[in-house]
């Protein structure tokens, strides 16, 4: 019985971290992608996913279809073309004005975009804890069970969701002429430039992109721990160690890296947490340090050798 009890919690904990990962993954990218083009650690990724959760749920609440289910569906839509628009806005006169200056500028710039953000998010929906329109009725409470394995419905849809939105993006990055642009730009700007590539659209794509990836990470997020303020932490918490772990320059590495971060803190984190309480929410930067201390670029980031 005790055997079974271990390989229960192992494939639990195990599908469990890797559902969180995936999360982490879809979050990290708006980290790697503005990172890899305009070369912006964007400090303002976790209080994006803050607004995008709290925009699905202003849309879910008009009831605009009678399906709970369609009706978020349909709210995670507008959501993505909301921001579509606040990503044009932010790269128009909150970023571009900062181009050519310092990068110490263009952190700060993204410091003020998370205050910005998480200001309108207060002002508008206050502070109390909320949840979707109908959310109880597409996620029951009882759980998938797959032999040892119990699964909460919401983190099976994630990581199915996740799945979906890294084939997607990967699909672009590599298959299309945007994902060609994106990586002139990112290696050669002014060549790039010189061959007729946009420099700046490809920069207001990379927001549009880094947004519509926030809002999909802020309903997981919502639907998991309902909706506050605090869903804005995943940023610099969960996601930009991800991205730090995988290399901030490697979106295949972002998605790594919140896969690994998610399963290590699920497995060894949820088993010393009792031993050492608290362990599991600084498990991310452990495992940062660990990785940092061997691999400066993270484990798929680009090795860069400066002479001086």
């Amino acid at each position: 019985m005790a055997f079974e009890q271990v390989i229960s919690f192992l494939l639990s904990a195990s599908i469990l971290g890797l559902a969180s990962g995936t999360i982490y993954g879809v979050i990290a990218l708006g980290f790697v992608l503005l990172y890899r083009v305009g070369k912006i650690v964007n400090i303002a990724v976790g209080d994006m996913v803050l607004i995008g959760a709290y925009l699905i749920l202003f849309y879910s609440e008009l009831g605009l279809v009678p399906n709970p289910l369609f009706n978020l569906l349909l709210s995670l839509g507008l959501a993505a073309l909301t921001t579509v628009i606040l990503a044009f806005f932010t790269e128009r006169f909150l970023i571009r004005p900062l181009y050519g200056q310092s990068i110490l500028s263009l952190i700060m710039m993204t410091v003020a975009l998370a205050l910005i953000l998480r200001g309108i998010t207060i002002s508008r929906w206050g502070t109390q804890l909320k949840i979707f329109p109908g959310q109880h009725e597409i996620f029951p409470a009882v759980p998938l069970e797959l032999g040892y394995i119990k699964l909460p419905y919401v983190m099976v849809w994630s990581m199915l969701g996740a799945v979906i939105l890294f084939g997607f993006f990967f699909y672009i990055f590599k298959r299309t002429l945007f994902g060609f642009a994106m990586r002139a730009v990112s290696l050669e700007p002014e060549a790039a430039a010189t061959h007729g590539i946009s420099i700046r659209k490809i920069y207001t794509y990379s927001w549009i992109i880094a947004y519509v990836a926030a809002v999909l990470g802020g309903l997981i997020m919502g639907v998991i721990n309902g909706l506050t303020v605090n869903i804005s932490v995943i940023g610099l918490t969960k996601a930009l160690p991800a991205a730090l772990i995988g290399g901030i320059d490697s979106p295949g590495g972002a998605v790594l890296g919140g896969l690994l971060l998610g399963l290590i803190e699920s497995t060894i984190g949820t088993y010393l947490n009792p031993i050492i309480p608290g362990i599991r929410e600084v498990m991310p930067f452990i495992i940062l340090l660990i990785v940092l201390v061997f691999r400066p670029y993270g484990l798929f980031g680009t090795r860069r050798i400066e002479r001086v």
